[in-house]
């Protein structure tokens, strides 16, 4: 029963991590500038490697369907709200039958040294400790100068973290810091 139990949440699990939709798959276009005058805008896509949705400098015209006005409308469109998966798609730990361990909720098996439990909706798998940690570190950063940029997205003020400096997502007057993972914004 317990077996039975864990390759459900195992089959759950597996399936969703596929099914997100093809034009959130799109890479990033940052368009190009429009003949009329239109101003730049900070618009979000759905980063496949981060699997976040993450600010960009849209120029106007053209680019693709992989961009919203909004990170909650990228969210809603391309992040099922019971997805979930090790930090950059990093491989969970799995047994000698290669099935991934479930190490919270009804069935619960410790991880091994080098692995970390990270705690999904329903259930925890078995992830890189180093990973995780650098993942985590990167969506914490701190400046040395200054404050964090900060957004609202309309329920909570998020730091304002991007992929690159190149996308040139922070605001006028702060300056743009890159990570292994992510960007951030101080002023």
């Amino acid at each position: 029963m317990i077996r039975l139990f864990s390759f459900l949440l195992i089959l759950i699990w597996a399936t969703g991590r596929n099914c997100i939709p093809s034009d959130c798959n799109t890479i990033k276009d940052g368009g190009y500038r429009c003949e009329n005058g239109t101003k730049p805008i900070i618009a979000f896509y759905f980063d496949n490697e981060t699997e976040q949705c993450l600010p960009f400098r849209y120029e106007g015209c053209g680019g693709n369907e992989n961009r919203f006005s909004t990170i909650k409308a990228c969210r809603k469109d391309c992040i099922p709200e019971d997805y979930g998966s090790c930090a950059l798609k990093a491989k969970a730990y799995g047994d000698n039958e290669s099935n991934t361990v479930i190490c919270s909720g009804p069935v619960v098996h410790s991880c091994p040294e080098k692995y970390t439990c990270k705690h999904l909706a329903f259930f925890g798998i078995c992830c890189p400790k180093k990973t995780e940690e650098m993942f985590a570190k990167n969506s914490s950063p701190s400046c040395m100068k200054g404050e964090l940029v900060k957004f609202d997205s309309g329920s909570f003020n998020y730091t304002l973290l991007g992929k690159s400096c190149s996308d040139r997502f922070c605001p006028e007057n702060s300056k743009c810091f890159q990570q292994e993972i992510f960007a951030y914004c101080c002023q």
